[in-house]
């Protein structure tokens, strides 16, 4: 019963049965373990696509009939997201924004948070690092040595600096290990010493049942994510936070689409949310991301969330028998995890690894310090002159050999099938080596490998020109 579920479920993956090209000119299904980087969209979602397209027009003033069905969809669309994350409308609102990165951005403009009071941590994704840090506004939770929020440098953090700090601003789960935060008690601590709880969803919302307001559970105060992450293409994404919150100050940018009223001698901006979405909004992305999550809906989003979290553990059980492999973050029969896995095989090079999968097996997986190089550094037990040496090397252009991990990352459509052709291909990539590196090269100013001797390029090449002149066809 269970395995014809999945089977069903699967079937609304777009291209889910698409071949790749290998070295050796042959071709094999596609294995697509990158899922944290990117989801591939749902069939309902390219199918109500196509359909909404020919009705497709601009948003709000607009009075032709296209013009109001789309302002009607832009705004159903916005009620059923905040629906899908218990966002209770009289209290909270959601500005459409294009990924995660742009909601993090944004919030660090918006809200009146000053120098040294937001408390974010040392795991966090560069974008909810950079944005805090640059302005001078954030401190850093430490980690424990195998990678966990330290919950006790927290409690420490804000009691010392209370009331300082105004902003607790925390990856939901983690984008190198999949470690889940314990959002409940990083909210009821944050609400205690008086600071506000900010959640980078990124990666916890396309797996994980998510709420602003669970009952039973402390509420989060901010919550941001990207449509491309839950099976939505299109580049949008959304922040969810209090309305009060962008009534306060001007917004960061401005423009069409922000203002009610201007004069000569006045801006009167709109309310929340249009005065925080300058221009013509990313309509189609946004009715994608609503398709998408209405989907999940239907579909018992906590039943494939289950699944994921069994396949998580299959996956780490099963990588545990490769010889002279690390794994990093704790087990998931320990610590509640999503489906990441990052590693390394001793002796062979992150980007090698990489290269061979997909070039020899046809499995897509992520390589390096995927945009958390503090949270990579600490995990792989980094001094500090080995992390000024590398930096070094960055700087002066040379990318060969740069520190990193491999990285596999799950949808619910990935199966056990899946990984046992993954960990086959370890164990030969384990077993010859030498013979493979041989196979080779590195291009000097990526730091990738790629093969000596293929016609791979040209392939690629070839199905791009298709791509660009298929309408021409």
């Amino acid at each position: 019963m269970e395995k014809k579920w999945h089977e069903l479920i699967t079937r609304e993956i777009v291209g889910l049965n698409l071949e790749v090209p290998l070295i050796d000119g042959t071709k094999i299904r596609y294995i697509n373990l990158d899922n944290a980087a990117t989801t591939p969209p749902l069939n309902r979602v390219a199918k109500a696509v196509e359909l909404f397209l020919p009705w497709y027009s601009s948003v709000h003033r607009g009075f032709g009939y296209k013009s109001q069905l789309s302002t009607e969809v832009y705004r159903n669309a916005r009620q059923r997201l905040m629906s899908f994350f218990g966002a209770n409308p009289q209290q909270y609102t959601a500005v459409f924004v294009k990924n995660t990165s742009e909601g993090l951005n944004k919030l660090s403009y918006r809200l009146p948070v000053k120098e040294q009071e937001v408390l974010s941590s040392w795991m966090e994704h560069h974008s909810n690092d950079l944005p805090w840090r640059l302005k001078k506004l954030a401190t850093f939770i430490e980690l424990t040595p195998d990678g966990i929020l330290d919950l006790a440098d927290l409690e420490r953090t804000l009691k010392k600096a209370r009331p300082q700090i105004k902003l607790v601003t925390i990856c939901g789960a983690s984008n190198v290990t999949g470690v889940i935060n314990p959002i409940n008690t990083i909210a009821e601590l944050a609400h205690y010493y008086g600071a506000e709880l900010l959640i980078d969803a990124a990666q916890l919302a396309p797996h994980y049942p998510l709420k602003i307001n669970a009952p039973g559970q402390e509420q989060i105060d901010y919550l941001t994510l990207s449509a491309h992450k839950i099976y939505a293409p299109f580049g949008s994404g959304v922040v969810i936070g209090p309305l009060a919150s962008f009534y306060a100050g001007t917004p960061e940018e401005v423009g069409g689409g922000t203002v009610l009223a201007v004069s000569r001698e006045e801006v009167v901006f709109s309310p929340p949310p249009d005065r925080e979405e300058v221009g013509t909004p990313n309509l189609i992305g946004v009715f994608a991301l609503a398709i998408a999550l209405q989907w999940l809906t239907e579909n018992n989003f906590p039943r494939l969330s289950k699944y994921e979290e069994e396949l998580t553990s299959y996956a780490f059980s099963r990588l545990q028998t490769i010889p002279g492999i690390i794994l990093y973050g704790p087990s998931p029969q320990h610590y509640p995890r999503i489906g990441v896995i990052s590693f390394n095989l001793l002796g062979i090079p992150h980007g090698l690894v990489a290269a061979y999968l997909s070039f020899e097996a046809g499995i897509g997986v992520r390589h390096g310090c995927f945009c958390a190089r503090p949270y990579v550094h600490h995990l792989l037990g980094l001094t500090n002159k080995e992390i000024i040496f590398y930096e070094n090397l960055v700087k002066s252009g040379k990318k060969c050999e740069l520190p990193g991990m491999v990285r596999i990352s799950f949808g619910f459509y990935n199966t056990r099938e899946e990984i046992e052709l993954l960990i086959n291909a370890l164990q030969e990539l384990r077993k010859d080596e030498g013979k493979i590196k041989n196979r080779y090269r590195i291009d000097p100013e990526t730091g990738e490998y790629l093969p000596k001797e293929s016609n791979f390029k040209m392939i690629i090449d070839h199905q791009i020109k298709n791509l660009f002149e298929f309408s021409s066809t």
